[in-house]
């Protein structure tokens, strides 16, 4: 699993499969720890991932709740067709952001965003 920093925001980059068989909650584990480590606007990179089931899916739900919760923010980049369709379908397309590209989520994020980040959350918890 590689990661950058760009514009103060670390990006984690992971590759291959998110599943129940490839260890998904090393992401969630990653970006906790990164997040506690003082970066608490978070990027997953989801260019790189071929695959992602319930429970990287589920991984990547606990590390946003984490991160939100703590007042922090985690966007996606660049999911696959595949994985928007998921989050469509599990209606979590209402929680996790998502872009397109690297410049355009690094910009997106802002004090203001991570408030309604957090409440998003709440309502959808409700």
């Amino acid at each position: 699993m590689n990661g950058r920093i760009s514009g103060g925001i670390w990006i984690l980059c992971p590759v291959g499969a998110l599943t129940l068989n490839s260890g998904c909650e090393q992401v969630r584990d990653m970006l906790v720890a990164k997040y506690d480590a003082g970066f608490h606007h978070l990027i997953l990179d989801c260019s790189q991932l071929t695959t992602v089931d319930s429970n990287g899916l589920g991984e990547m739900v606990a590390a946003y709740s984490a991160i939100v919760r703590r007042g922090g923010a985690l966007k996606l980049l660049q999911p696959s067709p595949r994985l928007l369709e998921l989050l469509r379908m599990t209606r979590l397309d209402m929680l996790l952001e998502s872009h397109k590209d690297e410049r355009s989520c690094v910009l997106s994020f802002s004090f203001q965003a991570d408030a309604k980040a957090k409440q998003a959350l709440n309502e959808f918890l409700k």
